[in-house]
């Protein structure tokens, strides 16, 4: 099969490997669609360290099962990242996405760039829109996990710090699904920026945003630093909601976060009750998504740099 194979910083290739075998429990999934996501890109430039060598990335993919449960063959689906024991503390407590020995899609474990990718049954989950819809159910569900985590009250202010795709969802969702007011805060030089018109209520430069301004702030920039901006704008007893993932450190203000007694909320990938709702969010159309181009699995390479302009929301490759 063909595969998108990821070697080191900017070192791509498309190349013949052989079909991956489902074990026992394990369905094999035709990929359809694949979205490059920041986690995809932080590899290609050498952010992340590659944990297997070469990587097959991709986890923002839907496809349709080709060998497995006989319910689920030709079916469309979308599909958890994590790959758990099912058999330690964490899994039997709960706590399945922390597992220490799982395998996690297109991170240590080959993803959905190729023609074929394998996955637990449980892991699946079907999907009836299409594959452009099908593949924002990931981040969707990680988003919603965040919020699942501690739940906003309404009648507060939420500002979102970031213009890209993470962004564009959040707005939506506190504006859509929890009717809040919410103000986008972006870089002076965003080019994405003026896109949020008309989905947010405002957007605001970093430099103009006042302090003390914000009850809920959810940070997607993929800025180290843009903690600190969260724990300067934010109100006291405030919530950050930490979603980016930057992969380099930075020094953090921590006395403000105290004397103002905030709660900083780290989350990371939905659980099987966040697919399920971002499932449903999507199949319903309740929230705009948007691919600004979908490139044949032959032009990953050009594919991932277009994916790096800043101008790009989304780019999808297909298998």
């Amino acid at each position: 099969m063909k595969a998108v194979l990821l070697h080191g910083a900017r070192r791509i290739e498309v190349g013949d490997v052989e079909d991956p075998r489902p074990p026992s429990g394990w369905a094999l999934v035709r990929s359809e669609l694949v979205g490059i996501c920041g986690t995809d890109k932080a590899f290609y430039l050498g952010r992340y360290r590659l944990f297997k060598t070469p990587l097959i990335p991709g986890h923002e993919v839907v496809g349709r099962v080709a060998e497995g449960p006989e319910d689920l063959v030709n079916v469309r689906v979308s599909c958890e990242i994590n790959f758990p024991c099912w058999l330690c503390e964490y899994c039997r407590s709960g706590l399945y996405t922390h597992c220490p020995s799982k395998k996690t899609l297109g991170i240590d474990f080959d993803g959905g760039m190729a023609s074929y990718f394998i996955a637990p049954v449980e892991a699946l989950h079907i999907f009836r829109g299409s594959p452009e819809r099908g593949i924002f159910v990931e981040p969707l569900a990680a988003i919603l996990r965040a919020l699942s985590i501690r739940p906003p009250k309404p009648g507060y202010r939420v500002a979102v710090i970031g213009t890209g795709n993470i962004a564009w969802l959040a707005v939506q969702v506190f504006k859509k699904l929890y009717s809040f007011s919410v103000d986008v805060i972006a870089r002076e030089n965003s080019s994405k920026a003026d896109e949020f018109r008309g989905i947010a209520d405002s957007i605001i430069y970093r430099g103009e945003v006042k302090e003390n301004q914000y009850n809920y702030i959810f940070e997607a920039s993929g800025d180290p630093g843009a903690l600190n901006l969260a724990i300067r704008i934010a109100r006291p007893m405030g919530t950050i909601y930490l979603k980016s993932t930057p992969g380099s450190s930075s020094d953090i203000a921590m006395t403000p976060a105290v004397v103002k007694e905030l709660q900083i909320i780290g989350s990371r990938c939905g659980t099987f009750r966040e697919f399920r709702e971002a499932i449903r969010i999507l199949e319903a159309g309740l929230i705009e998504t948007r691919i600004e181009k979908i490139y044949d699995i032959e032009d990953a390479a050009e594919a991932f740099e277009k994916s790096l302009e800043p101008c790009i929301f989304k780019v999808a490759i297909k298998p």
